[in-house]
């Protein structure tokens, strides 16, 4: 009987300790999605502003970022913020952006950032197949066309 109470004892404590590592795991997480959410909107914003110089150097940026968070976002959304950073012209970083959106898109899914993440798309983009991109702010300004077409868009989801 006292070995079935020890075990049972035994078994009980393994089982909290094991919640309480997941719980670290997902606030480890959570830290690790913050940084990269940042540099992602350094991207976008310097694609709203049509900077390819901006936009290459931030993806540099971003590219650092998405592999300390190790394995939290694909692999895809790497490769396109390397292409991004390896690029000088705007509308070839702008033709990445689907693949790197939904990479940290499906990665915030999962973690839950703090401040609110919103998924807006843009029916024209992409000869009009439609793009999606990841911002800060509520209001629609547009990274596949900049100031030519900076309010097409709308809000898809918030996150």
């Amino acid at each position: 009987m006292k070995k079935t109470i020890v075990f049972a004892f035994a078994l009980l404590i393994s089982g909290v300790t094991f919640a309480q590592h997941e719980g670290h795991d997902m606030s480890k997480m959570n830290m690790g999605i913050d940084p990269v959410l940042t540099a992602y909107y350094k991207v976008k914003n310097a694609m709203v502003a049509s900077d390819a110089k901006t936009t290459a150097a931030e993806a540099k940026a971003l590219s650092a970022a998405l592999k300390k968070a190790d394995k939290m976002v694909n692999a895809d959304a790497l490769k396109a913020a390397d292409s991004i950073a390896k690029s000088s012209d705007i509308d070839t970083q702008r033709a990445q952006l689907g693949t790197l959106t939904a990479g940290v898109y499906a990665a915030v899914k999962m973690a839950k950032p703090g401040s609110p993440v919103y998924y807006d798309f843009c029916p024209m983009a992409n000869g009009n197949k439609g793009g999606y991109w990841l911002s800060e702010k509520k209001e629609i300004a547009n990274p596949y066309f900049g100031d030519m077409m900076l309010k097409c868009g709308k809000v898809k989801e918030t996150l």
